[in-house]
C-alpha cells in the first residue's frame, strides 16, 4: 500500500500545492488588470489538474485490482 511519505505520492501533493498557488497568481492578476487571458490560463491549468486527478485515481484503481 502507499504511505503518506512514498515518494510519488509526495509528487502529486506537489503539484497539487503548485498548481493551486498558480491558480491564486493567476486569479489576482485577473482582478487587478481584469484582463482575461488569465482566466483561460486558470482554466487550462484546472483542466489539465481535473485529467490529471482522473489519470493518476485510474492508475491507483488498476493497482488495487491488479495487487488484490
Amino acid at each position: 500500500t502507499r504511505s503518506r511519505h512514498d515518494p510519488a505520492m509526495i509528487v502529486l501533493r506537489l503539484i497539487l500545492v503548485l498548481g493551486l498557488a498558480v491558480l491564486a497568481g493567476l486569479t489576482l492578476a485577473w482582478l487587478f488588470t481584469r484582463d482575461r487571458k488569465y482566466l483561460q490560463i486558470a482554466g487550462r491549468i484546472v483542466r489539465f489538474l481535473i485529467v490529471l486527478a482522473v489519470v493518476v485515481a485510474l492508475i491507483f484503481v488498476a493497482e488495487r485490482v491488479i495487487l488484490r
